[in-house]
């Protein structure tokens, strides 16, 4: 078995399997003895005599390796200790017995993987991918599988292994891509990482804790039940809606549209509502079109049109059999053209705004539940007000009016916009998503995908120990994952082994945590250096050594070097820093949210741009106690520090971390 099919010359030999063929789960899933493999035409028994692996480069043959695991260690070893590249690999031959089974996978319809940093997670998820385009390729395309990234530098990174494997990328986007879409065109709406930077900014402070109550609120299932509330009660009233004007003319009022609306049935659900009330709104204004060709100022302007337009009105004219000898109204003809096409260029921008949806006011209607008190409350599952309501309804007011959106209120917002205009049907034809860094996602978040992608199966893969936003820290993990599919529909896999990080690395990292969260994940046995931390006087004194440590490093032959900060503040001078001490011919990127591939040599870039990467040498950028000193800093040290290869140094100003281990 290999990565592709060897098929003799009759058609039916076959000299190599494709890994993802039935049979070639006997490598995977079992070791020398009695074996059983699974077709579309039933069980294959046997027994399995021998398991044996080659190492093959440039048509030569390197090592033979028999071996009763389901890949050997002699394997694993050498493909774990080569260099990391900036582009993740595609190697079917270091899948283990567990990964396998999530790849295979086809009877739940929903599997949530929870895997320690570097257990090959986002690996199982691709070839996961790979092997479904595979199995279905009667009936599963390529741009029915969407993946969602954590940030444009990770969808670079992974972007190679689909390819490398034979088959057309997937859709992958992030979940901003979602947002910027949906109302990036008329606010500005806050991204997670500004989020993160703001709360920071604002820490200790008062308006730093409201905006936390918020972000934890806005993100949990009470609220998505809220919403779920408050859209069921809109079926009947409360809907809010945009009167089309022209000048200081009313065309349609916004009470006339609400009346329109609720004229038909509520079973016919919010699409097709709104899709009727679309159609009657064109034809309304196509109406005032007609009404309009004898108003002053149609004919006012049509003399004043400019001689491209009137050349166009005598190509319609004479394409409508005008000007010929016969023709005693052509001069007219020409005229009502003119004023038709000034009355349609004045009404167009309204007609684009029907045409978009945009005569439903999802903000105003969004707005309204913070705006009654009464409201909330008979939406909300235990009648309740959330702690902190008057603040965040001051907040709703202040940003929204200025066109701006917290991140908080991003998906909440895109939810009642995108039910009341009824999920597009493209949305419908995707059959599987796959989310990486679950973890990072909100309860509310994670509900909407669901409602996003009625069809689609679901893979949602992260680490608990990864949670690095607050809007996800609160939820146990998976923060109401499990519970979007019946649980005869769903299946929680666990990996413990940790693959990515040398021993000494891996277990440095598990002190981090707490006992209770690091228990159960085991390094796989490959030494190398063990981690250090360094004490700096100053600021300046920690860039001359890191930049002194990065020389080292690339004379040792490591690759790619991680600089990795908290902040992206912190980043830029970070990297503006080391640019100073460094010679020109050490290549230094400082990588930033927009970012969309990463380079080879030193990459500068915050902590939540690191997620899902890996380098061989990592250098954390001042974990001191006043940086990494609070609980919830835990974890994103944690996470910073699970990113190395093979060598981890970790330098501070002032006191280490707490977090740190002490010896």
């Amino acid at each position: 078995m290999g990565r592709a099919s060897l098929v003799g010359e009759d058609g039916e030999t076959f000299y190599v399997y494709d890994w993802r063929a039935p049979v070639s789960s006997l490598f995977y899933d079992h070791e020398p003895g009695p074996a059983s493999y699974t077709t579309p035409d039933g069980e294959n028994e046997g027994e399995l005599t021998l398991k044996r692996q080659f190492v093959i480069r440039g048509g030569q043959m390197k090592h033979v390796f028999d071996t009763s695991e389901t890949v050997g260690d002699e394997i694993l070893q050498a493909v774990l200790s080569e260099g990391s590249d900036t582009a993740m690999k595609s190697i079917v031959a270091t899948i283990q017995k567990e990964q396998n089974q999530i790849i295979r996978d086809e009877k739940h319809r929903l599997l949530v993987v929870q895997g320690a940093a570097g257990s090959g997670k986002t690996s199982a998820a691709l070839q996961r991918i790979a092997y479904l385009l595979y199995r279905y390729r009667q009936s599963l395309s390529p741009d029915q599988i969407i993946l969602f990234s954590p940030n444009p530098v990770f969808k670079g990174y992974v972007s190679r292994v689909l390819p490398d494997l034979g088959e057309a990328n997937m859709r992958q986007m992030t979940f901003r891509e979602i947002i910027e879409a949906r109302l990036g065109r008329r606010f500005q709406v806050e991204d997670l990482f500004s989020q993160t930077e703001a709360l920071s900014a604002a820490d200790a402070t008062a308006q730093g804790a409201g905006r936390e109550q918020s972000v934890r609120y806005k993100g949990s299932e009470h609220f998505f039940i809220t919403v779920e509330a408050y859209l069921k009660k809109l079926e009947t009233d409360g809907i809010r809606f945009r009167p089309l004007r022209f000048r200081s003319e009313t065309i349609v009022s916004a009470a006339e549209m609400s009346e329109r609306f609720y004229s038909v049935r509520a079973s016919e659900g919010f699409g097709v509502r709104a899709a009727a009330l679309r159609r009657w709104l064109v034809e309304r204004l196509n109406t005032w079109v007609e009404a309009q060709m004898d108003e002053d100022w149609v004919a006012d302007a049509a003399e004043l049109v400019d001689g491209e337009e009137i050349q166009r009105a005598y190509v319609d004219v004479r394409r409508s059999g005008g000007f010929h000898d016969e023709a005693f109204d052509d001069e007219e003809k020409m005229t009502d053209r003119l004023k038709r096409r000034v009355a349609e260029e004045a009404i167009a921008p309204l007609m684009k705004a029907v045409r978009g949806y945009r005569f439903l006011d999802a903000v105003a209607t969004y707005r309204e539940l913070f705006q009654s008190r009464s409201l909330f409350t008979a939406c909300s599952p235990d009648g309740k007000l959330p702690a902190g309501w008057e603040w965040m309804s001051q907040r709703l007011e202040e940003t929204m009016g200025r066109k701006q959106v917290d991140h908080e209120d991003a998906t909440p917002l895109m939810y009642v916009s995108e039910a009341l205009e009824g999920f597009r049907r493209v949305e419908g034809e995707i059959l599987h998503v796959f989310v990486d860094e679950a973890q990072d996602y909100s309860p509310f978040q994670a509900a909407f995908l669901r409602r996003r992608y009625p069809r689609a199966r679901m893979t949602v893969l992260g680490d608990f120990n990864q949670a690095i936003y607050l809007q996800s820290q609160d939820n146990g993990g998976f923060g109401g994952w499990t519970r979007l599919m019946p649980a005869e529909d769903t299946a929680v896999w666990r990996l413990t082994t940790s693959y990515r990080s040398t021993e000494p690395i891996v277990e440095f990292t598990k002190q981090i945590l707490t006992p209770e969260d690091a228990e159960g994940i085991r390094p796989f046995h490959r030494q190398g250096e063990a981690p250090f931390v360094v004490a700096c006087k100053d600021g300046a004194q920690l860039g001359a050594k890191i930049a002194v440590d990065i020389s080292r490093l690339m004379e040792q032959g490591y690759g790619t070097i991680g600089v990795i900060t908290k902040t992206a503040h912190e980043s830029g001078n970070a990297a503006a820093m080391l640019k100073e001490q460094l010679p020109d011919e050490v290549p230094i990127t400082h990588v930033t949210g927009g970012s969309a591939e990463l380079p080879k040599g030193v990459s500068v870039l915050p902590a939540y741009l690191a997620k899902g990467i890996e380098f061989d040498a990592v250098l954390v950028w001042d974990a001191s106690d006043s940086r990494y000193g609070k609980e919830k800093d835990r974890k994103l040290l944690y996470t910073v520090c699970t990113r190395a290869l093979h060598v981890l140094h970790v330098y501070h100003t002032g006191e280490p971390s707490r977090w740190l281990p002490e010896d």
